[in-house]
């Protein structure tokens, strides 16, 4: 899920209560309807506000912007365009109007007697309402340049990606196989899964439910619903609520005096859980380990390999979920003061 500008990495929500888990943790497994998007408006948008070209870099004398500015705040509105399936650009207004007055990045949201939570930021800055309804206004004059460029080159792509990502929810069920893995369900009946070229990298939300991704030279839906579904499934405000957990607070403030902070703790569950969905699914050779990408002496580095040290032993009990896991080798990732 992320801060500030970094490649996007979602903090999701949901509204299913905390399980009480049996001394034997299963997995209750839930049937997720999967719905493919790709959307021209999400990609003008990652255009429009970031100037993100993703691999079509023509885009910059093909589609010029003159002087519109950019937006400093990482928002949600390309991924909200995508899964509203916007077929008019005015469409997108009732959208901006999302952002109007807004004091956090996550906004409660009440429809049907139920109550949802929508990721509108991503950033730790708030945007400005009145920039960014300006910004999309001015864009407008431009999406149809953007259109007919997005229509001939990048929509192909798009589609040729999401048609792997068929082949493959279809040959390894990657949603079920992750509820297995971490012995919980997952929070929502239905999925939309995206591909968004010129997306910063990837990201999700829960009301509407989706995940969220850039193209890929080696395409692994595995590899995104393991990271991405496995911020859903663990999030702190709804979904199964982590740091509700026995030993979250004491596992926060270990990570804490050693340089890092709640979020490193999801955020090296989700980096490991890609690996090992997709070696699950086959696509990612056995030997891959995460952790060769961060230094030991970092939070990140120093619980991932903590996880994938204890791993064989959580396969063999079934006495933990996923967040018990994950809490125990956090602390135990740690010397003790």
């Amino acid at each position: 899920m992320h801060r500030s500008q970094r490649a996007v990495v979602v903090f999701l929500l949901c509204t299913v209560p905390v399980l009480s888990l049996p001394q034997t943790a299963r997995a209750q497994k839930r049937t997720v309807e999967v719905r493919f998007v790709q959307s021209s408006y999400a990609d003008f948008l990652f255009y429009l506000l970031y100037r993100s070209t993703g691999q079509f870099s023509a885009l910059v004398t093909d589609v010029p912007m003159g002087k519109i500015p950019t937006l400093d705040s990482l928002i949600s509105l390309p991924e909200q365009a995508a899964s509203a399936r916007i077929g008019n650009y005015r469409q997108l207004y009732p959208l901006v109007r999302r952002y109007k007055g807004i004091t956090t990045g996550i906004v409660p949201v009440s429809e049907a007697g139920r109550q949802h939570f929508r990721k509108l930021v991503y950033s730790d800055e708030l945007p400005s309402f009145g920039q960014l309804d300006d910004i999309v206004h001015q864009g407008e004059a431009v999406y149809p340049v953007f259109r007919n460029f997005w229509a001939k080159e990048i929509a192909p792509a798009e589609r040729q990606q999401i048609d792997v990502w068929k082949q493959q929810l279809s040959e390894c069920a990657p949603l079920e196989k992750l509820q297995e893995l971490e012995r919980l369900p997952f929070p929502f009946s239905t999925l939309d899964v995206g591909a968004i070229a010129l997306h910063l990298s990837g990201s999700g939300n829960t009301y509407p439910v989706g995940v969220y991704a850039v193209l890929f030279k080696k395409v692994d839906l595995a590899w995104l619903i393991g990271h991405e579904a496995t911020h859903l499934i663990v999030d702190r405000y709804a979904g199964h609520k982590w740091r509700s957990y026995p030993q979250a607070d004491r596992a926060i403030v270990l990570v804490t005096q050693h340089g890092g902070d709640a979020n490193d703790i999801e955020e090296s569950l989700a980096l490991f859980m890609q690996v090992k969905l997709s070696q699950a699914c086959g696509y990612t050779v056995a030997t891959r380990r995460m952790s060769d990408n961060f230094p030991e002496n970092t939070p990140t580095g120093a619980i991932l390999r903590s996880l994938e040290g204890g791993w064989v032993d959580y396969q063999a009990n079934h006495t933990q979920d996923i967040i018990q896991y994950m809490l125990h080798q956090t602390i135990g990732a740690f010397p003790r003061s």
